[in-house]
């Protein structure tokens, strides 16, 4: 097996068919044809089905374009590790979360910063379902990963992080609100109930088969009978803006990044508090600019936070005494009561923070 014949299979996936690839790859067809059946006997597998009519992938065909992708993928990022030159050191940052407006916001800075202090630099945000995040700093196609760990998922998380040493670190921690539009029916409560979303359509990430432990949402009704299940944040939020839809998070919004008409609600019987925090392989380097971005997430959510007038909400002391990071309340003004405390749990923000078993 080689890295062309991968390639080669790539692009008849992207160009639809042999002949097209062929061109595309300026071999002839005949040529491409005989490298991808060398492929196919190697492995043991068919990948294409063929026909008068052309070629189509088979399910063993689709299961192995998964993984040529991923492994060309690496390959292209150790090349460009490899074959950078001091002289011309382009700064790389590559985040991997789940759907966050704080982070965004934090991108926004990072980026505006960048623009008049380095000369060339290359920043990858990938957004994606909870797996694809753990993957993607497991596999290093990103340095640093965001997602969050609730009362219900923290064993599992624990669990799944501990097994492929990742560590976690905590940046802050919120009761569980509900997301809709300005002008839905339940817009003027104050606070909501799981049972007044029942007859309202929820809108999910698509966590592609996963187990639930990997959810973004929380605190969803049990007998939601109306489900609506999309992949990116804009179509979630168009969804939203213009129907009874609703879904459930953090709350946190920000008007510069999320354009108007859509308000949260704290949920009343939210049980399921979340502790929002990145994750990294355990040991690996936090080069200067990877540093700097967390700090910016954390300003980031202090200032989403202080906006949204949460109550309840703790952040991450950024000057903890004899070096111990704690989750410290953020003062508010009279609100609607915070659902039950979350547990303080100590750690020293340089090593693993892993959130304990029930």
């Amino acid at each position: 097996m080689t890295l062309q014949q991968l390639r080669y299979v790539v692009e008849v996936f992207h160009c639809g068919s042999i002949t097209a690839a062929a061109q595309k790859l300026f071999i002839s067809q005949p040529s491409l044809s005989k490298a991808i059946r060398e492929l196919e006997e190697e492995m043991g597998i068919t990948i294409f089905e063929r026909s008068r009519t052309g070629a189509s992938f088979t399910a063993e065909g689709i299961e192995l374009l998964t993984y040529a992708q991923s492994i060309l993928e690496q390959a292209s990022s150790m090349v460009a590790h490899f074959s950078k030159k001091e002289e011309d050191e382009t700064l790389r940052l590559s985040i991997s979360s789940q759907h966050y407006i704080f982070l965004i916001d934090a991108m926004i800075s990072f980026v505006n910063q960048q623009l008049s202090q380095t000369p060339r630099f290359a920043v990858n945000i990938r957004e994606g379902k909870t797996s694809q995040v753990i993957s993607d700093v497991l596999d290093q196609r990103s340095q640093l990963g965001v997602l969050y760990v609730s009362n219900s998922t923290r064993h599992f998380m624990r669990q799944l992080l501990l097994k492929h040493g990742l560590e976690f670190h905590p940046l802050g921690e919120f009761s569980s609100h509900v997301y809709l539009r300005a002008s839905h029916p339940l817009a003027h409560e104050t606070l909501l109930s799981t049972a007044q979303l029942l007859p309202y359509p929820c809108v999910c990430y698509d966590q592609g088969g996963d187990s639930l432990n990997f959810s973004e949402e929380v605190d969803l009704p049990d007998d939601a009978a109306k489900s609506i299940f999309v992949t990116d944040r804009s179509t979630l939020l168009s969804i939203i803006r213009n129907t009874d839809a609703y879904t459930t998070g953090s709350g946190c919004l920000l008007p510069h990044i999320i354009s108007p008409g859509i308000i949260t609600i704290p949920l009343r019987d939210g049980d399921d508090r979340m502790q929002v925090g990145w994750i990294r392989q355990k040991g690996a380097p936090a080069p200067p600019e990877l540093e700097q971005f967390i700090q910016l997430m954390e300003r980031s959510l202090e200032k989403v936070i202080r906006q949204n007038g949460f109550k309840g909400a703790r952040l991450r002391d950024p000057n903890p005494g004899m070096g111990e990071d704690q989750l410290q309340p953020i003062p508010q003004e009279e609100g609607p009561p915070s659902t039950r405390p979350w547990p303080s749990w100590p750690g020293r923000w340089s090593s693993a923070f892993w959130p304990p078993p029930p």
